[in-house]
């Protein structure tokens, strides 16, 4: 009995010390979290955040004490008031909830008590202290900055540091993950109701949010990237995750304004930026993961953007980065524990790698010198390529510095929230404007969340943010150009040799392998759902519909699973026992095909940025209409770009486009009519979706004008590129089957001669050819190649009326099915002949090509015999 007031005690000691060191891991109350969102609403081009009450941080040291008063008020102890000063001064939420314990009378009676109190103050400070010192980053804050093995090193040296924010991550997700498990149990429980959604998923997209802002800057730009794509997540998710895209929770403005006035070498403080700025926003204006962004006038009278960095923000990236390369072993191994899947070193390694590259990447950003560089050099790429319709903020250097970054203001409206009629235009420009970027000037923008992509008041659009880029070398390039046209033209046959080229497979591994390993036919299948638009959603619909008509209507989606199941396993036993391979003696059959596909396939790290930039573009897409296909919305840019390129490597790529699989067959290839008349629309739609605005309606393609498509051919003609070898060669032929042709229909029309020993010959023939020794040469009929040559371009005639005058096709055709005797073929003619005698010192060296190429096409002729 007389122990347990004494035991009473010793708990009370308990709770009072651990309440306040379990406060530090902790999340925020929700009053807390919604006091840091607050609420948003967009003025121009950014969002003003409106706070009530004051934001505060998560682990703002005064909330902190203030649960830990409470706490020990809760327990029967009242606060010293000296001690609550100091406390307060020093942002010790632990002395706060020790002192208010010691206060107590009771307790201090007892000297055992006080003695052991008075040590853990100690010992609380002592850790308080250790934990709260800045960490400091394990490498420079610069685009070459990031080292995996610079941060192992540093991070070992620190494990108790290391130790405390895993603890805290720990504690923040935990509770989050252990609800959603209790909602799947519940989804489980109701039947699994197919189109319903997991109970609370409105809470839990309110506790993702709060839960991505107490978490740090790592996790928000995962959640940013996340939020676009409700294909990935519940719409509930993504509509709260939205607001990070402008809204982050801000730090100081006191604190930002020291650091700006520090960068710009201000001896006077944030006191003296007036001699800078006319004006500088009170409190800032949006909130990145970074930095924040204020609004200033200067004494120019230049309205500009004022980007402040985040104190310390290198300390935490790295800190997580570094936990993040840590777990991604465990992660992968539960991955593949839970899909049934062995796990490979070469898939951790796999893994790490691509933490290893966006890494890199979130590293560079913190670099505001570097994304000046990026930003400046975007906008003169834009500029030397005509593409007026896309650019980016001029950047102040003399402001700028690496924690500081300023731009001239830019007025205007996010893109997914415009509703100007020209927005599809705008998303068209997007496209084609990363495809530049990431095709021909080899420096791709990877963070294009739809706050930064603007509408501007003058109908352009604005790329903001460039701090994270990749690098993409010159073979690499041409590589994607070729993967890209491939798929479009849907020749997959050249789809294993692209794969080696673009470095998703290892060394050694052949093109005939992958074929083998039915890469082309699994290809083909996914580019058909990618082309028909829709995203994951609506490809997930197709497939549903494509089983149902394959395997039986009335079947339901785990019944269907299970077919599609065991088809695959048979077609993995064949591809096994193709490959020589007993399947009898294969335990596990779809262990062994995985292993084998392991050897054949690697994702190359930059593959993480590229997919990340345009899976974030087809959100955006598809924001806006349901039906969006990403593949086809790159086809104006791959049109533009092949007929435009000189280099030899796109040769390929056009020649593929416009012939298909006889490509490499010169003495057979035959322009396909319908590739041809894709190409043209896909290069007129690109002029159209860059050009700078006029005020036309950007969604109407309008009539190509005659004297500019004239030009244009000429043009071709005059300049040495693959187009112009290709133009003439086949021109060069229609023109060799016309005269072949014509030769036969005047010769057949001439009158008959029946000569001695009654041979019958025309007139005309005889009078050519006396002796008949062309009679039955390759050289005066016309052969299969010839017909078709000639038919496609007639069809090509009535295409190019159509493009010219704006006429259906069919409406161009003469009444024998040959030409196309219309006025605007007559009037493309016309312009023709006359800007070709203005051009008339072009000729003799056209001629030339002709000649050569009839030469070598008459060999070649000759060469094959009848």
């Amino acid at each position: 009995r007389q122990r347990r007031p004494r035991i009473k005690k010793m708990v009370v000691v308990f709770a009072a010390l651990v309440t306040p060191l379990l406060s530090t891991f902790a999340p925020a109350p929700r009053s807390t979290q919604q006091a840091q969102l607050g609420t948003t609403r967009h003025v121009g081009s950014l969002p003003h955040v409106v706070r009530h009450p004051p934001a505060r941080s998560a682990l703002d040291p005064a909330l902190v004490e203030a649960s830990t008063v409470s706490g020990a008020a809760a327990l029967g102890g009242s606060l010293d008031p000296a001690l609550a000063e100091a406390s307060a001064a020093s942002g010790a939420a632990t002395l706060g909830g020790i002192g208010g314990l010691l206060s107590n009378p009771a307790l201090l009676s007892n000297p055992a008590i006080a003695a052991a109190g008075v040590g853990l103050v100690v010992v609380a400070t002592a850790v308080r202290d250790y934990l709260e010192a800045p960490l400091g980053a394990p490498y420079p804050a610069n685009a070459k900055g990031y080292d995996p093995a610079a941060a192992d090193r540093f991070y070992r040296a620190r494990l108790p540091k290391v130790a405390a924010r895993l603890l805290r991550l720990g504690w923040l997700t935990f509770g989050f993950n252990a609800k959603l498990a209790l909602d799947f149990a519940a989804y489980k429980r109701a039947g699994s109701p197919e189109g319903e959604p997991w109970p609370n998923e409105a809470d839990r997209g309110r506790e993702a949010l709060a839960l991505a802002t107490q978490l740090g800057p790592t996790f928000i730009k995962l959640a940013q990237a996340l939020s676009i794509r409700t294909d990935l997540i519940p719409e509930a998710y993504a509509l709260e995750l939205r607001q990070l895209q402008d809204a982050v929770p801000p730090f100081p403005s006191t604190q930002a304004k020291e650091i700006l006035a520090s960068e710009l070498g201000l001896p006077g403080g944030a006191a003296a930026l007036a001699s800078t700025f006319r004006s500088l926003s009170t409190e800032p204006l949006a909130a990145a993961s970074i930095g924040q962004v204020y609004r200033g006038t200067l004494h120019d009278g230049r309205t500009v953007a004022v980007k402040v960095q985040r104190p310390a923000i290198l300390d935490e990236i790295g800190l997580d980065l570094y936990l993040l390369r840590l777990l991604t072993p465990l992660q992968t191994r539960i991955s593949n524990a839970v899909n049934r899947l062995p796990t490979y070193d070469a898939d951790i390694a796999s893994a790490q790698a691509l933490v290893d590259e966006w890494g890199r990447g979130f590293v560079a950003e913190t670099d505001y010198l570097y994304e000046a560089d990026n930003t400046e050099s975007f906008a003169e790429a834009m500029a030397r390529r005509g593409l007026g319709a896309v650019t980016s903020p001029a950047v102040v250097r003399e402001l700028s510095s690496s924690r500081v970054l300023v731009t001239e203001w830019v007025d205007g409206t996010r893109l997914d929230l415009d509703a100007s009629p020209d927005v599809p235009r705008l998303c068209g420009v997007a496209i084609n404007a990363y495809l530049t970027m990431l095709l021909d000037t080899g420096v791709l923008h990877c963070d294009p969340h739809p706050g930064n992509l603007l509408r501007t008041t003058d109908g352009k659009l604005c790329i903001l943010d460039w701090g994270m880029t990749l690098e993409v070398p010159s073979n690499l390039q041409y590589a994607l150009l070729e993967f890209i046209a491939h798929l479009n033209v849907e020749d997959y046959d050249a789809v294993p040799q692209d794969f080696i080229n673009l470095g998703f497979s290892p060394e050694g591994v052949s093109a005939e392998r992958l074929k083998a390993s039915g890469i082309t036919d699994g290809l083909s299948f996914a580019f058909r759902q990618l082309s028909a638009g829709g995203g994951p959603k609506k490809i997930a619909e197709r497939v549903e519909g494509e089983l149902k008509q394959r395997y039986g209507a009335e079947l339901s989606g785990p019944e269907l699973e299970k077919k599609a199941q065991a088809e695959l396993l048979a077609a993995m036993e064949a591809q096994l026992a193709s490959e020589g391979v007993d399947v009898k003696g294969v335990t596990n059959v779809m262990e062994e095909v995985s292993r084998r596909n392991r050897e054949l396939f690697a994702l190359p790290p930059y593959v993480l940025y590229v997919a990340r930039a345009f899976s974030t573009l087809e959100g955006i897409g598809l924001s806006s209409d349901p039906d969006y296909s990403i593949v086809q919305e790159t086809l104006p840019y791959i049109s533009r770009r092949i007929m435009s390129d000189p280099s030899p490597r796109t040769a390929g790529a056009l020649e593929t486009f416009v012939f298909g699989d006889v490509k490499d067959d010169r003495t057979a290839r035959v322009l396909s009519p319908k590739r041809v008349e894709t190409l043209l629309q896909g290069a007129r739609k690109y002029a159209a979706a860059t050009a700078a605005v006029d005020g036309a309606d950007p969604t109407l393609l309008q009539p190509l004008d005659t004297e500019a498509a004239a030009d244009a051919l000429l043009d071709t003609l005059q300049t040495p590129s693959p187009l112009q070898a290709l133009v003439v060669e086949q021109l060069t032929l229609v023109l060799a089957a016309s005269s072949r042709q014509l030769w036969s229909r005047l010769r057949d029309a001439s009158p008959r001669v029946e000569l001695a020993g009654g041979e019958d010959r025309s007139l005309l023939g005889l009078l050519v050819d006396p002796l008949g020794l062309f009679r039955a040469s390759r050289l005066v009929e016309n052969d299969e190649r010839d017909h078709k040559a000639l038919e496609a371009a007639r069809r090509l005639v009535e295409a190019a009326s159509s493009l010219v005058g704006g006429a259906p096709a069919d409406a161009t055709a003469g009444p024998d099915g040959e030409g196309a005797a219309n006025a605007e073929a007559a009037a493309l003619a016309r312009a023709l002949v006359r800007k070709a005698w203005e051009r008339r010192e072009h000729i003799p060296a056209i001629s030339r090509l002709f000649l050569v190429e009839a030469l070598d096409q008459t060999a070649a002729r000759l060469g094959r015999g009848r």
